[in-house]
């Protein structure tokens, strides 16, 4: 029987169903982790098995919600999303303002703005909004025919006013992955390489005012513990150290499921979270972790195809955004766990324990499999506005 094209059950079925598969294996290989790192191999006091499932109890609702989110958002018209994308930035901007006029403030950052019963991290959203906003931008810009500098200097304005006010917050991490994910879409957009590099030369040469007028006291010394963990092993190089060690003691394959001896002994603080690779590294050793970060290696190669694929500059350049962030995701979580990256708080996507940024991670897949739905179609100029 032939489905007609114009039906929800066809969309079904034309779904990017290698890209959906890929991100459930990956999830649930999360809540394996997460097992282990709510659960011990051996109680230290009676000896015996130690269970707790909470973290990946949660990490699975949470998931399975999502995952519904991500093919609702999947299966409305890239033409809708196109359309929200300057309201959505431009609410967002107006949520970080009131984070800086009325904010709350946890561990000395202002990132959370109560609104009624709800607090939000509006920083958040920018990850998604400002590459779905400059994607938008160009497609319009685009389609009238402009190709003059001035219109990547406009790009970058939009990505520098939500940056800024996330650095004011602070928070370092969420800036760089805001920041990154705005300009690969400025990048993609086809910015001469000559100015990439000037711009390049010239943020190397500002390295040093940056470091020590534009960064806070703490901010200084991530970077210090980055280069040597050992010269506060038990203050703020702990973690870092800690976090090697348990990597390197996984070996070529592992010390095994739940006998990671790190974890165990709760050696690493907060390991079910930005640091959860180490229990990766620990219990399924290089050669597990190789894998996982395969499975990322697909997604990602998946998001470009997609990306490659889609008729619409507004499609192929809000991919491509996407798909770098999920690149930086992965890129400073793995770098800041292995020593290569100051610490800054970036999760593992799908596999650390958290909420915030598995709503991020999910709805970009959502419009990731939107852009794969509507590919052939090219999106005039009238029909965004």
């Amino acid at each position: 029987m032939m489905i007609r094209k114009d039906t929800l059950l066809y969309k079904i079925t034309q779904l990017h169903w290698f890209l959906l598969l890929t991100i459930i294996a990956m999830a649930m290989f999360g809540s394996l982790i997460l097992f282990s790192a709510g659960s011990s191999a051996h109680d230290l006091e009676t000896g015996l098995l130690k269970i707790d499932a909470r973290y990946a109890m949660d990490h699975i609702f949470r998931f399975t919600i999502m995952l519904g989110v991500a093919l609702f958002v999947a299966l409305l018209p890239l033409r809708l999303w196109a359309s929200l994308a300057y309201p959505g930035y431009a609410l967002g901007v107006v949520l970080l303002f009131g984070v800086e006029v009325a904010g709350n403030i946890v561990n000395g950052s202002q990132r959370w703005l109560t609104i009624g019963p709800l607090t939000l991290q509006p920083s958040e959203l920018m990850k998604i909004a400002v590459p779905l906003a400059v994607a938008r931008y160009y497609h319009q810009v685009f389609a009238s025919g402009r190709t003059s500098l001035w219109i990547h200097i406009v790009a970058l304005i939009m990505v520098l006013i939500p940056v800024g006010f996330v650095l004011k917050q602070p928070d370092l991490g969420t800036a760089l992955m805001i920041l990154g994910a705005g300009c690969s879409v400025i990048f993609f957009a086809g910015i001469s390489l000559r100015i990439v590099g000037g711009i390049l030369v010239l943020l190397v040469a500002l390295t040093p005012v940056v470091y020590f007028f534009g960064l806070h006291d703490y901010q200084r010394e991530r970077i210090h513990t980055m280069w040597d963990p050992a010269a506060d092993p038990l203050g703020a190089g702990y973690q870092l150290q800690q976090g090697m060690i348990a990597i390197g003691s996984g070996g070529l394959a592992g010390k095994g499921f739940m006998e990671g001896a790190q974890k165990e002994l709760e050696y690493i603080p907060e390991q079910h979270t930005d640091f959860i690779f180490t229990i990766v590294a620990e219990e399924f050793g290089f050669a597990g972790s190789m894998v996982m970060l395969a499975a990322w290696a697909i997604a990602i190669v998946q998001g470009m195809a997609i990306a490659g694929s889609s008729r619409s500059s507004f499609g192929a350049l809000a991919a491509s955004g996407f798909v770098s962030t999920l690149l930086l995701y992965v890129g400073i979580n793995i770098g800041m766990v292995i020593g290569l990256l100051p610490v800054v708080g970036i999760p593992l996507p799908l596999i650390s324990y958290g909420g915030t940024a598995i709503v991020t991670v999910m709805v970009g897949f959502g419009l990731l499999m939107a852009v794969h739905l509507n590919r052939a179609n090219d999106m005039t100029l009238r029909g965004l506005l």
